[in-house]
């Protein structure tokens, strides 16, 4: 028997494609993306070769891959109300063993400012600066696309009664992760595991001001197969759906693991430079726990360069910094919201239900810096009931980009301080230094495409030690 998200996502897919059927190909835009490469590393794949690449990457160290897509996109020059779009794309992948799946499958169509969405799609989720950020807290691209039904609002919407000066934007969906098993609970393994997702971004400032302020909030829940785990109270699906999103307490446990962050964001748009300085803030309510603490979180500054070189310019010239800080060893209710008077521990990215906490396919859903226990080093503490066992961090990030000599160059350093979980602690400070660096370059063969190489390495206590090196060529392009 399907499943019946399953059956809602294909009449969704169903009824979009049909609708598109109908649509001029003007409507949006048609290209593609391939690449293949070559890695080698003297033990598993580093952390920057690896981390925030939607699942793509394997962790074996010395591998090929190969991934195609397809997509449509909107027409940003199409006044019509109704527009769709679509992707796939395919990763192949061959080391110790060999692995094929589809990252992306979706379709969506647009009514006006308003998209829905059917299928897998690679989403991150927070004000953060997506092309060097050490990850966001809570969805960070890190763990393949799941499926999911979408409505959003994509783009920020201005407020005309505000005088633009106010713009939000929001989305909604509802995903399906799988099977999981259980750490504590009436049955071992439950068939369905949900993932709820849901933010509300506001902007400050109309789309042509120099400054910006940006605020916001994103709450998860991983959820599913209530009637299994607590069969006394005998819940129907649609029933602990209503419960898990008004958090209400069912059996002195609340429905779904829940976790997110609170947003802060400014940005200052110069003559030359654009400047953009974010906080993310957790807040975490477990089945067993209400957290909420200001220590805390990531914060990072970036500099991006607007104004363009001179054209054949061919000196080094730097494009982009970034500078992040994140902290999770606090985990303590010490300022609880809700008139608690004693202080809670929380467990970051795992859950005391769920023996997958928050990973998707072995991946951790939230920043690759709370990694899977089975990545770290054999000789450091772990528990079975948990996904990661160092959530308990410090660390400092930093990434660049530049030009020289007609070359792209882009940089990633991370140090960190682990102390492992509350769980499954390090009896020291377990020191940390990731470091990737890139190079890519456009060639005139095969009509125009690039060629890249890539060196990283992990050297400290956390991961074992290792240096990696990756060749790869990849083309886009459009079809019309």
């Amino acid at each position: 028997m399907s499943h019946p998200f399953s059956k809602i996502r294909n009449f969704l897919i169903l009824t979009i494609s049909c609708i598109a059927s109908f649509t001029h190909a003007q409507d949006s835009t048609l290209y593609y993306k391939a690449s293949v490469s070559a890695a080698g590393a003297t033990a598993q794949t580093p952390l920057w070769q690896h981390a925030n690449q939607f699942g793509s990457i394997p962790l074996n160290g010395n591998y090929g891959i190969a991934n195609a897509g397809l997509y449509k996109v909107y027409n940003p020059h199409n006044p019509r109300f109704f527009q769709w779009s679509g992707g796939i794309e395919g990763v192949a992948s061959y080391g110790k063993s060999a692995n094929a799946f589809i990252s992306d499958a979706y379709v969506a169509a647009r009514l006006g400012k308003l998209e829905i969405l059917a299928g897998q799609k690679k989403m991150i989720t927070g004000l953060v600066d997506s092309s060097m950020t050490s990850g966001s807290i809570a969805i960070a691209g890190n763990a393949r696309p799941h499926p999911r039904i979408q409505i959003s609002i994509q783009d920020y919407l201005p407020l005309y009664f505000t005088g633009n000066i106010l713009a939000f934007k929001f989305s909604y969906s509802d995903g399906y992760l799988g099977a999981s098993n259980i750490n504590y609970g009436s049955a071992p393994r439950v068939p369905s595991t949900y993932l709820h997702q849901k933010m509300l971004y506001l902007r400050i400032g109309r789309r042509a001001d120099r400054y910006k302020v940006y605020l916001g909030v994103n709450h998860q829940a991983m959820w599913g197969s209530e009637d299994k785990l607590n069969p006394l109270y005998d819940l129907k699906l649609s029933d602990a759906y209503l419960d898990m999103l008004i958090g209400k307490t069912v059996g002195h446990r609340k429905i779904g693991n829940h976790f997110g962050t609170v947003d802060l964001g400014a940005e200052w748009r110069g003559k030359d430079w654009l400047f953009f300085a974010y906080r993310q803030n957790i807040y975490e309510t477990g089945s067993l726990f209400s957290i909420t603490n200001f220590e805390d979180g990531l914060n990072g500054i970036s500099v991006k360069r607007l104004k363009p070189l001179p054209k054949g310019s061919s000196y080094f010239a730097f494009h982009s910094f970034l500078l992040e800080v994140v902290g999770t060893r606090n985990q303590i209710n010490s300022a609880p919201l809700s008139g608690l008077a004693i202080f809670e521990r929380g467990n970051y990215f795992n859950s005391y239900l769920y023996q997958r906490g928050w990973s998707y396919y072995g991946s951790g859903i939230g920043t690759p810096l709370a990694p899977a226990a089975g990545t770290t080093r054999d000789d450091l503490p772990r528990n079975n009931s948990e996904f990661t066992n160092n959530n308990r961090f410090w660390a400092f990030h930093t990434g660049a980009t530049a030009t020289w000599m007609h070359l792209k160059l882009s940089f990633r350093g991370t140090y960190s301080r682990n102390s492992g979980s509350f769980l499954s602690p390090f009896e020291r400070v377990k020191h940390q230094v990731s470091l990737l660096l890139s190079a890519e370059k456009n060639v005139n063969i095969l009509n125009g495409c690039s060629v890249y190489s890539t060196l990283s390495s992990d050297i400290g206590r956390l991961y074992q030690k290792t240096y990696g090196l990756a060749v790869g060529i990849r083309k886009t392009g459009f079809l019309d």
